[in-house]
């Protein structure tokens, strides 16, 4: 494996362990009121992870053929998680 998909690959798993520990500290008992609220968030910040996997699962598969525009999407979809879910580098 290649140097970046390596360093991708680990930043997804922090990416997924953050995930994990959010989502045990949003599901945490609290108002009915929070508690839409929050899962709502959680629901979103799932689905960018989903998207960020997705696209690193397409480069993975993908042969030599249009790798640049694949690791751009993945890069702004890896960029949107993390601004959503308040990681900072």
């Amino acid at each position: 494996m290649d140097p970046y998909m390596a360093k991708t690959e680990g930043l997804l798993r922090q990416g997924k362990a953050r995930l994990d520990s959010l989502s045990v500290s949003m599901r945490a008992s609290a108002p009915a009121f929070s508690a839409l609220a929050r899962r709502r968030r959680l629901m979103t910040l799932e689905a960018r992870y989903a998207d960020v996997n997705r696209r690193f699962e397409l480069l993975r598969a993908a042969g030599t053929e249009g790798v640049a525009d694949l690791k751009v999407g993945l890069e702004k979809a890896w960029d949107a998680f993390r601004s959503e879910i308040g990681w900072k580098p």
